[in-house]
């Protein structure tokens, strides 16, 4: 390959690993956000079934919703808590996070490295982009893949997240939540072609 060949395959390179990046930063977050959340309701679940057990009778009948008899209530709450544990383990929303994450940190290292070959004056060789071509297949082999379904969304995630970004440049001071609104609006609205047919 001549050095234009390999300065085109980096840029494509880094342009693959930029949107993994913001796809498998979404990812993590979002399980690691359920994984949070999942934790919270079975630590609430668990104290407040502890203290339904352990307290005296008259004030176990205030703790417990809608006039349930209490005895009743207890074993609801151990129930739901159980149920809770095993979705924990089954959907393991921290294994996916961290996974992901892995992913996250081996893309974002090679787009950095893509970056300092791309910014450097030097001619590109098989020598030099051997190292980022190498960790670039190790993080396709080894990290996680982003769902079939989930790719499609979390490109445009990333293509959004760019627009925004390149807009904020110049207008820092504008709202995100409305610029995404105005970009929706503009890519989605029905347009009257040529022909007098109405597209998207």
């Amino acid at each position: 390959m001549s050095p234009q060949e390999f300065r085109e395959e980096l840029e494509r390179i880094r342009r693959v690993a930029d949107m993994l990046v913001t796809g498998h930063a979404n990812l993590r977050d979002r399980y690691s956000l359920r994984a949070t959340f999942l934790d919270l309701a079975v630590m609430a679940l668990s104290t407040w079934l502890t203290a339904v057990v352990f307290i005296e009778p008259r004030i176990n009948v205030k703790l417990t919703p809608l006039s349930i008899d209490p005895q009743l209530w207890v074993g609801f709450l151990g129930i739901f808590t159980f149920f809770l544990s095993i979705v924990q383990l089954r959907v393991d929303w921290k294994g996916r996070s961290d996974a992901h994450k892995r992913s996250f940190d081996l893309y974002s290292e090679v787009k950095r490295e893509c970056g300092y070959l791309l910014a450097s004056q030097k001619p590109l060789t098989a020598d030099s982009c051997q190292r980022v071509l190498a960790r670039y297949d190790l993080a396709t082999e080894v990290g996680t893949h982003i769902p079939e379904k989930e790719f499609l969304a979390q490109k445009r995630n990333h293509l959004q997240k760019i627009e925004v970004s390149k807009f904020l440049d110049k207008h820092p001071s504008a709202s995100i939540l409305l610029l995404r609104l105005r970009f929706w609006w503009r890519d989605n609205r029905f347009r009257r072609d040529k022909t007098g047919d109405n597209g998207i």
